[in-house]
């Protein structure tokens, strides 16, 4: 089995965008109709897709072929507390159609994205604070430009997505 290496200034540099998009895609609510149901829903699908991702990106401490890890950049990984229940509906009900769904009820149908994503979003604020104060080599100033813009944003308005 081949160990991965670690990656290059210019890689970091090149991927730091990628990883803004995910954090961005996560926490930044679009405006919406929020008496579309549909609508509604893909919304907060789409962000517990890019939460999934972001889990993955602050956890892991193993990198299976070529993984962006947070580690990466200098931040230690570590594990994001999520409840075992949230956690395995996060992991179950999300992308894939099983019959572990059949435990929900009206009640308990609806996502907890608030409870889901608090933990997360402290841990991407950190992040992207990180990132401010300790850029990668050869990141340029528009991206970086992006990045303080982004820390503003996370500064002026910390409300995370209620339950859908």
């Amino acid at each position: 089995m081949t160990v991965p290496r670690k990656p290059t200034d210019s890689e970091l540099a090149g991927i730091l965008p990628h990883v803004r998009y995910e954090i961005e895609q996560c926490f930044v609510l679009p405006k919406h109709h929020e008496h579309d149901w549909h609508l509604k829903e893909s919304v907060f699908l789409a962000i517990l897709l890019h939460a999934r991702v972001l889990l993955a990106f602050f956890e892991s401490t193993d990198r299976r072929q070529d993984d962006v890890l947070c580690s990466d950049f200098g931040f230690p990984s570590s594990p994001i507390f999520i409840s075992p229940s949230d956690r395995k509906r996060f992991n179950k009900d999300i992308a894939h159609l099983t019959y572990s769904r059949l435990r929900h009820t009206p009640e308990t149908k609806p996502w907890p994205v608030g409870e889901i994503l608090r933990p997360l979003l402290d841990r991407s604020v950190s992040f992207v604070h990180y990132i401010v104060s300790h850029p990668p080599k050869g990141a340029d100033e528009p991206e970086l430009s992006n990045w303080r813009v982004l820390l503003q944003l996370f500064n002026a308005n910390k409300q995370v997505a209620p339950r859908c």
